[in-house]
């Protein structure tokens, strides 16, 4: 069934937009209750430049193909130095959820994990990334099933905007209502989400030690 909104020229988003994918009903949570993102969350948008004065900082670069499905794929991360950055990143921090705003069907969101963010170097990411960082210094990876849900993800595939790079802005973020049946949870899940992610890495490691010993045995063996 076809849906509709009437919106008034007072209502009319920032400088009267007029795209009608701004307007669209299902852009809203439903839900009666629970916690707004904002409430529980900021938007991180620390920045860093590239700098040839500075080239020799050292940072890993989380581009967009970098973050699956609540993981980072740890193996395509690249190291630059900060002359080599090419363009401009969001600094983010063990702890901190990323979700891509670029293509939100492609399901970009991800939590920093400890092996990510080892203190090693700065890790930044693509501006394409919201940078999501507690307000109150509970943990957050609560938020990435929230974020990967139907429901939510229905949200976000409406609120894109824009032909050839389809992307939502943060105010569709800001609305995001998680339900009190997930808010009284929040510890249990982040506990869950954090040890998925470990498994996650140990699994990854372990794959990577497997490779490269097959491929060391086969190369002795051809000596």
């Amino acid at each position: 069934m076809a849906q509709y909104q009437v919106v008034r020229v007072d209502k009319l988003d920032n400088v009267l937009v007029l795209s009608p994918e701004r307007y669209d009903p299902r852009r809203r949570s439903v839900e009666s209750g629970g916690l707004r993102l904002s409430e529980v969350v900021e938007v991180i948008k620390e920045q860093v430049k590239p700098n040839v004065e500075n080239g020799s900082e050292r940072y890993l670069v989380l581009d967009t193909n970098d973050a699956w499905n609540g993981f980072i794929l740890i193996d395509s991360i690249q190291e630059r130095t900060k002359d080599k950055l090419g363009s401009t990143k969001k600094i983010v921090n063990s702890g901190d959820v990323i979700i891509s705003r670029l293509r939100p069907y492609l399901r970009q969101v991800a939590f920093i994990d400890a092996k990510v963010a080892t203190g090693l170097y700065t890790v930044v990411c693509s501006t394409e990334f919201f940078v999501l960082r507690s307000k109150h210094g509970k943990s957050i990876a609560f938020l990435v099933p929230f974020l990967l849900s139907d429901s939510i993800q229905k949200i976000l595939s409406a609120s894109q905007e824009g032909g050839h790079h389809p992307r939502f802005n943060q105010a569709t973020l800001d609305f995001l209502v998680m339900p009190e049946s997930i808010v009284s949870k929040r510890d249990e899940i982040s506990e869950m989400v954090i040890k998925a992610v470990n498994s996650f890495r140990l699994g990854s490691d372990m794959m990577h030690c497997l490779v490269e010993n097959n491929l060391g045995s086969e190369t002795d063996s051809h000596k």
